[in-house]
Order: structure tokens, then C-alpha cells, then sequence
């Protein structure tokens, strides 16, 4: 595999990104930052092992700026040069998940700290965690960060990140504030905090090119969607992807970019709640969606369940492609959700303005 500069290098001149500045300054971060894992994974020398020297963990970086600035696509480049076993790469929110999950089959277990069995799991891994979108509004997450953090870095580990937020920023105005702060402290020391240059951004700009609700639902304009889809992915392959919440699972088979393709079927007519819309707008930056009804009385459930999809999806700020049977306008024809729909409509028709300021 190519380091991760050489690969931005050979993207730019086979044409499949544009040459950025503040791009090509962060990768060069990356490449000096690879090397030294490199050379950090390298067994001890003679005079080492004599002395009993060991090998200083290399700091980590946490990389942070604009939306639509190539953050995801720059980390994603720096995992796949470092050989296999030595990296994990997760979405910050699956981490925080997994932890949880840990935590929870511990208190089943009547284990006495599930917290630190957690943390003791999650360090055993790989000794580089690569975290994309690190953002933290949860207080069950805030309140346990510094622990897992602690057993990490103990165990040297080595902790490249990506963020819109400053490290100072991160949960910010969130309650009991204060017991967080030790843990910004400490991502600070562990990591060189960057941010990328103001540039191009080119996710909201091609947002901005293409059209957002796409009528009739057909072969056509599935098609069309997954043009797009294809173009706002920047070439990553697409994977699956499972949510859990609450105990279940929402499955995604479509991923790329931190980008979700599904069908309405798929999130509106299977028995889910408000919280689980609010963790598909906590890990996607935006959703494709095809094949979206005309919303009448008998799809009551499935009207409500996209409500609280666009809501959610609205207040986090994500972007929203669909296609529909009928124009936003004439999507609910029901009497039971009439006067909530209004709302949604124009959440809806915000969202499909070319103004994407609030994308994240």
C-alpha cells in the first residue's frame, strides 16, 4: 500500500479529487505521523532491551474544521496505508455503542466496575484507534469518557481523530459540563490538535448542484440517486452497518462516507421509536431515502415514524435526499397527523433549500 501522502498525490493526478492546499498540509501530518508508527512497532533494539528502554507511545492527531473539507476521506487514507492489524477505524458513535454494550452485559454479569471492564476490552485492541466524526452530546458518554480514555492511553494506544469542534468545544453547554473538562485535557495532551485550512467545500457544493426530493419513485430516479450517492461518497465503498439501540438493531447495507442509501421501508415500516431516528441523525451526515408513500390515514405508524425521521435528521442538522410519490406538498393526505405534518413539511422544505449551513 502507498503512505497516506502518496495516495492523496495519485488522487489528485488520476483526477478523483481536486488538489487542495489545507487538504495536502494535513496529509502531510499524516505521513510524518505514520512513519513514526512504523518505526514505533519496530522490535527494541540491543541497547533498548539492555537498558530496558521502551518505546514512547507516538502522539496522536485530532483533526478539526469545516464541514464538506475531505476530513473523513484524509483519515480513511492513513488507515488504509498502515498494514492491517495495527488499526481499527470507527465511526466515534459505534465506539461509544460498543462501549456501552460492554458495559451493559457486565451489569448482567453482576460485574462490580462495568466502566473499566469496558475500558479494560476496548484497550486490548489495536494500539492505533482512528475515530471519525468525534462528537459527544450524549451525557452517559460524557460522563465516562475520561476512564475509557485513561485505560487507552495506559495501554498506549495512539489516537487519530476527526471533528467539526475544537477539542474545547465538544460538548459544550452539556450538563454537569465540568466533569468533562479533564477529559478535553486530556485528548489535548495525547493528541496534536490540527485544523484544516478553509477551503473548498466540495460535499455541500455538489448539495448544492443537485436536486434533493426527486419525483416519481422509479428506476430512473433510483438510479439518478445513486449517481449521487456514488459522487458524495468520493469513491469509498459502501458497507454495512448496524445500529443499536435500546437493544435493536437498525441495519444500513448501504454506507459510504458516513452517508446512508435505504428505502422508506426500511426505517419507517419496522416498529421503531423517537430515540432510534435520533441515533441514525447521530451517526449519518446525511440519508439517502427512495420510495417514500403518499402518507394517508392507513400508513398512520409510517407517517409518524417519518416524522420523527425528519425531525431528527433536522435538528442534528443532516442532509436529506428522497424520492417520493407526489411533491412535499401533496405527500400526507391523512386527517390524523394533519396539523404535526405542517411541521414537517417545512423541516422538509428547509432541508431542500440549496442553503446547507447547518450541514454537518
Amino acid at each position: 500500500m502507498p503512505s497516506p501522502l502518496t495516495a492523496y498525490d495519485m488522487a489528485c493526478d488520476s483526477g478523483q479529487i481536486q488538489a487542495d492546499s489545507g487538504q495536502r498540509h494535513m496529509m502531510g501530518l499524516l505521513e510524518a505521523l505514520y512513519h513514526r508508527l512504523l518505526a514505533s512497532a519496530q522490535p527494541p533494539s540491543f541497547w533498548q532491551r539492555v537498558v530496558g528502554q521502551k518505546t514512547a507511545t507516538p502522539k496522536g492527531l485530532y483533526i478539526y474544521g469545516g464541514v464538506g473539507r475531505g476530513k473523513t476521506m484524509l483519515m480513511d487514507m492513513f488507515y488504509q496505508a498502515l498494514p492491517t492489524a495495527m488499526a481499527k477505524r470507527l465511526h466515534f458513535h459505534d465506539f461509544m455503542v460498543e462501549a456501552h454494550d460492554v458495559m451493559t452485559s457486565c451489569r448482567q454479569k453482576g460485574g462490580d466496575d462495568p466502566v473499566a471492564e469496558a475500558a479494560s476490552l476496548l484497550a486490548s485492541g489495536p494500539k492505533i484507534l482512528c475515530f471519525d466524526e468525534m462528537e459527544v452530546r450524549d451525557i452517559a458518554d460524557a460522563m465516562i469518557l475520561k476512564r475509557l480514555f485513561d485505560a487507552l492511553f495506559a495501554k498506549g494506544v495512539t489516537v487519530v481523530a476527526t471533528s467539526n469542534r475544537h477539542p474545547d468545544e465538544l460538548y459544550l453547554n452539556g450538563l454537569h459540563r465540568d466533569r468533562f473538562l479533564p477529559f478535553i485535557d486530556q485528548l489535548k495532551q495525547a493528541c496534536q490538535v490540527e485544523a484544516i485550512a478553509d477551503g473548498q467545500d466540495w460535499r455541500t457544493r455538489l448539495l448544492a448542484e443537485m436536486p434533493r426530493w426527486f419525483v416519481p419513485h422509479n428506476e430512473t430516479t433510483t438510479s439518478d440517486m445513486r449517481h449521487y450517492f456514488t459522487r458524495l461518497a468520493a469513491g469509498e465503498a459502501c458497507e454495512a452497518v448496524t445500529l443499536k439501540v435500546a437493544g435493536r438493531a437498525v441495519v444500513f447495507s448501504d454506507v459510504a462516507s458516513n452517508i446512508a442509501f435505504c428505502d422508506f421501508a426500511d426505517l419507517c415500516a419496522v416498529p421503531l421509536a423517537a430515540r432510534d431516528y435520533i441515533a441514525v441523525a447521530d451517526r449519518f451526515s446525511g440519508l439517502f431515502m427512495t420510495n417514500v408513500p403518499i402518507l394517508d390515514d392507513a400508513l398512520q405508524n409510517e407517517a409518524r415514524r417519518f416524522m420523527w425521521l425528519v425531525d431528527a435528521l433536522y435538528d442534528r442538522g443532516r442532509f436529506f435526499v428522497a424520492s417520493a410519490e407526489a411533491d412535499m406538498t401533496a405527500l400526507y393526505t391523512g386527517r390524523q397527523w394533519a396539523f404535526e405534518f405542517d411541521r414537517t413539511l417545512s423541516r422538509l422544505s428547509e432541508m431542500t433549500r440549496l442553503d446547507l449551513t447547518k450541514t454537518t
